[in-house]
């Protein structure tokens, strides 16, 4: 397969940002953030008797330019540590030919090609005084007329719900339906509730709970579809009198068991603790106004101390762990952390971040959920993706992420570890049971 960048240009917004709107200041959250990209990968097929793609291109960039106008610090740039200058400097966009056609791409998809489809090089940690553009798009045609849009988001700014906004309005702009735009961009809780606040002594567990893990020089990406007959299955087995679990705690617990397998199998880390961090949107549980538009990194990680896993585990102990994990994230914690400036330096935080367990060099499952976003439902023009996709490939980057998302069949698995470990996941029956791996995307 060969992909020829074929255009690149910046994208200005429609209208210069105001006076008043010319810094942004970041949230707490945000300045916690690695300088680093995340990627997402949309498929759209031309099943549709669309316009050509000269139209489609046109439109894409016009009502790109209408949407930084409402997300204005996308067009900006990082200042300074805690802020970002909006100086309408813009988006890069990058149009690229693909010389197969879409169905021989994702029959089964290619995912060691996948990195190919988007602007720049996902997940790569730069030097926090590194300015870079706070969003990069490359839209990519097939033969077929099939169109992906891959787009690398920084995440100093950007979680995937402030991502899933801004898509939605983007793509509203662009078919000519501002009215499907639900919510405004909020700008302004984040950092009014949660300012940047001097770090300096934080807890441990606080700063980057991945900051030492080990950057593997061979990690891969790979793709796992849970069914619903499987997910089924998976909640009933994790399920009991005093604990229902959800799609999302059945699947990770049932993976973070694996996994962990997967990484002792040689027996080499069995002394090791073991983690699981489990990113949790902060915007439900804190409610107004979090809950209608606003934009930046609510997220705040849930550590649970996984002791003893084997191939005997049950997973509905899992299950119960992560639960009570989970259940201390209350709406009156983060009011503490909003209204305590001391509570980052406390011993309830430093339990939370299970400090004492960093000394020991723990290894680390980092989980992550985009269900329920509406990723699945941004339609330009053309309908809704056809699928969804995040990185492949190999390369150096943080081991043992997974990113969960939501598809027609049920739920996917997008498994980062490194290469010896990967291999061991791929080879567990017991796993393989319960997960198809790489599956061809259907209807198309």
């Amino acid at each position: 397969m060969e992909i020829n960048i074929t255009s690149r240009e910046t994208i200005k917004p429609s209208l210069s940002t105001s006076t008043e709107f010319k810094t942004h200041k970041l949230c707490l959250f945000d300045v916690f953030q690695l300088n680093t990209y995340f990627p997402l990968i949309l498929f759209y097929d031309n099943t549709t008797n669309a316009k050509g793609f000269s139209y489609v291109s046109t439109q894409l960039k016009k009502s790109l330019s209408e949407a930084l106008t409402i997300f204005y610090p996308l067009g900006g740039r990082r200042g300074d540590f805690f802020s970002i200058y909006c100086n309408d400097e813009g988006a890069i966009y990058m149009e690229a030919s693909v010389n197969i056609n879409m169905e021989e791409f994702l029959n089964p998809p290619k995912l060691e090609l996948l990195n190919k489809l988007l602007p720049c090089e996902p997940n790569k940690c730069h030097p926090c005084q590194e300015v870079l553009p706070q969003l990069l798009v490359q839209v990519n045609l097939f033969q077929c007329g099939g169109i992906a849009i891959g787009m690398c988001n920084l995440h100093i700014l950007l979680d995937a719900y402030s991502c899933s906004a801004f898509l939605k309005t983007w793509f509203a702009i662009c078919k000519g339906s501002k009215e499907e735009i639900s919510s405004w961009p909020d700008f302004i809780s984040a950092s009014s509730f949660f300012p940047p606040r001097n770090t300096i002594g934080v807890r441990a567990g606080m700063l980057n709970i991945n900051k030492d893990s080990n950057v593997e020089a061979k990690c891969t990406t790979r793709r796992f579809l849970f069914d619903s007959k499987s997910i089924n299955k998976l909640e009933s087995m994790s399920s009991s009198d005093e604990t229902k679990p959800t799609r999302y705690q059945a699947v990770s617990s049932f993976m973070c068991k694996h996994m962990i397998l997967a990484c002792t199998k040689e027996c080499c880390d069995t002394k090791r603790p073991m983690v699981a961090l489990h990113v949790v949107d902060m915007r439900k549980r804190m409610g107004e106004p979090f809950s209608k538009g606003a934009i930046g990194n609510l997220l705040w990680p849930a550590l649970v101390l996984l002791e003893d896993v084997n191939k005997n585990t049950n997973i509905r102990d899992l299950v119960r762990v992560l639960k009570e994990g989970l259940g201390k994230l209350t709406k009156e914690l983060f009011l503490k952390v909003q209204n305590d400036p001391r509570f980052l330096w406390s011993d309830e935080c430093a339990q939370l971040m299970l400090e004492g367990i960093a000394t020991k060099n723990p290894i680390t499952f980092v989980f992550t959920s985009w269900a329920n976003m509406g990723f699945n439902e941004v339609d330009f023009g053309r309908g809704k993706p056809l699928w969804l996709a995040q990185r492949g490939g190999t390369k150096e980057t943080i081991p043992n992420t997974v990113v969960l998302m939501e598809t027609k069949e049920g739920i996917e698995a997008w498994v980062t570890m490194a290469e010896k470990h990967i291999a061991n996941l791929e080879n567990d029956m017991d796993f393989l049971q319960f997960s198809l791996v790489n599956p061809s995307v259907s209807n198309i």
